[in-house]
């Protein structure tokens, strides 16, 4: 029994909270929709000054704000969090691959050399090429999955935002600024260069060009 009217007690005392909750709430709604000049009355009869209803209207605005405002700050702040931490990402990464794009160059340059070598031991060093241009291959295999391509140098036209022009050759054959030669391979990953070409480039004679001025 005496558990029993414990329950009670406390359904009671739950029912009465709430019953104050929707007092409290409908009290609020009838100051929002019956201030006037004279006064307003709450849920008891009590006639309210209407400027402590304005003034609580304003302060409910003003809160309002600052949190409109503090949900725009937190938005900035995650998307500048989140770019940040992209952008450490992709710097690690292209880091990676500038360390395996050297790796790659040692290959080539060994197996030059090895293609160049004329020892004796012409049937060993055939061996030793093949087991790095399997090697090469499969790295490139790597490179090619992360998304790292070749710069596109001989023939084309110099563009400085993927070409770094080391040396150049007066040419009155070819048009002006067109690479000739390319010294170090550049490459691009996720259409973002990581390395530029080294290469060089040709240029018209001067002479040629002072004869068509004058023309």
């Amino acid at each position: 029994m005496q558990a029993c009217r414990q329950t009670y007690i406390q359904t009671d005392m739950q029912a009465g909270r709430q019953a104050d909750r929707f007092r409290f709430i409908a009290s609020i709604m009838k100051m929002n929709t019956m201030s006037n000049d004279k006064g307003t009355k709450n849920n008891d009869g009590v006639v309210e000054d209407s400027s402590k209803v304005e003034m609580l209207k304003n302060a409910l605005k003003e809160y309002e704000s600052k949190y409109k405002y503090l949900l725009a700050d937190y938005d900035n702040y995650r998307k500048r969090v989140e770019r940040e931490a992209e952008y450490r990402v992709r710097q690690s990464i292209e880091a990676f691959i500038l360390k395996l794009l050297n790796l790659r160059d040692d290959f080539v340059r060994a197996i030059d050399v090895m293609k160049k070598s004329t020892t004796t031991t012409a049937a060993v060093d055939r061996h030793v090429v093949d087991g790095l241009e399997g090697v090469l291959k499969n790295l490139d295999g790597i490179l090619r999955d992360a998304g790292v391509v070749e710069i596109p140098a001989v023939g084309e036209a110099f563009n400085p935002n993927m070409h770094e022009a080391v040396s150049f050759v007066y040419n009155a054959e070819l048009p002006d600024l067109t690479i000739t030669n390319e010294i170090r391979k550049g490459y691009m990953m996720n259409d973002r260069v990581i390395r530029p070409s080294l290469v060089e480039v040709s240029r018209r004679p001067m002479q040629e060009v002072g004869g068509d001025s004058n023309e």
